[in-house]
């Protein structure tokens, strides 16, 4: 039985697979499965896949018809072996000691899941810039003691190993057919987790401004924000911690509500934006009466206040447009 699975979603990526690939058989740390799951991609990504598996018997392909992210995850996870799961999005790529440093702080403290910080790419401009978590590798966590994991801490599946029985016991899996899938299962592991680690050091390379990345997208997907902002807050009130972390939740869910709305400053469709920030308000009323009112402050950029104001917003889209900046 292998320490460490490693779960590979792959679609379409035959330009960046073969250097996340590569970047996984670079590890100081051999003690791992690689389940490389093609989620019915029409490229060449399946024949580089299965070549690289005939050369080394850790790397394992798992063919299924496209189902999106989270469905390629959850079919990774059924069939992982090992005690610690890392989940590596395929066309991104990590640095040789992850798996390494993982798994020693993992087992040094008989944690949970352990975090990391990461190097963030932009294609276009061929920078990069580190992506630190504000939390001391010298201490352990716990969401009992320090609620601001739930305010503080990136969203992301991959700057995180993970006990995979976290997983399992708990029967959690992404959330199938959503954007913003680790927004509705990032925070509901942490609420389990008895434990939480750090290394501050940037261990995983993402790239921000692929071509065809989803993050970049609006349409009617974008709706998916409120729902996995409400299955968080479900699974809260189903554990019995929803008034305890009342704040933590509001601040979470409303920074990734705004966050959401920002995109609406560069679509055209007046009446997708208009519908949106309408459903979007409605939702925080009606969760969060006295909102913007919060223990954490929800304003973290000069112009947010435009964002979490459904007035002003309006305006201010009203004006781009006259001025011909949007669409």
């Amino acid at each position: 039985m292998p320490k460490v699975s490693i779960v590979v979603p792959v679609y379409n990526i035959e330009n960046y697979v073969t250097h996340c690939i590569e970047s996984i058989l670079a590890q100081t740390f051999t003690d791992f499965e690689c389940i490389l799951v093609n989620d019915g991609s029409s490229d060449s990504s399946p024949s580089i896949l299965r070549d690289y598996a005939t050369k080394d018997s850790r790397l394992i392909v798992l063919d299924k018809p496209n189902g999106g992210l989270s469905d390629a995850r959850n079919a990774g996870l059924a069939i992982a072996k090992g005690e610690y799961i890392q989940f590596i999005d395929g066309d991104d790529f990590i640095e040789p000691t992850l798996l390494e440093k993982c798994v020693r702080k993992l087992e040094e403290n008989d944690a949970d899941i352990v975090m990391f910080d990461i190097y963030q790419y932009y294609v276009e401009t061929k920078k990069k810039e580190v992506i630190q978590n504000p939390f001391d590798e010298n201490k352990v966590y716990s969401l009992k003691n320090n609620p601001n994991l739930l305010t503080s801490i990136k969203n992301a599946a991959w700057n995180k190993m993970y006990r995979t029985t976290l997983f399992t016991e708990n029967k959690i899996t992404y959330p199938v057919g959503y954007y913003y899938e680790d927004l509705g299962t990032t925070y509901r592991l942490i609420a389990r987790a008895k434990k939480v680690v750090f290394i501050n050091e940037p261990l995983y390379d993402y790239l921000q401004d692929r071509p065809g990345n989803i993050t970049h997208q609006f349409n009617q997907r974008v709706y998916h924000v409120l729902d996995m902002v409400k299955l968080n807050l479900e699974d809260y009130k189903a554990l019995g911690l929803y008034e305890t972390y009342y704040e933590e939740l509001k601040y979470l869910s409303c920074i990734n509500i705004i966050e959401t709305l920002k995109k609406t400053r560069d679509v055209a469709d007046d009446h997708l934006v208009n519908a949106f920030i309408e459903a979007c308000f409605s939702f925080i009323k009606e969760n969060w009466p006295e909102y913007p009112k919060c223990k954490y402050p929800t304003k973290r950029e000069k112009n947010d206040w435009i964002y979490m104001n459904q007035t002003y917003l309006k305006w201010y889209l009203a004006y781009r447009k006259r001025r011909g900046k949007r669409g």
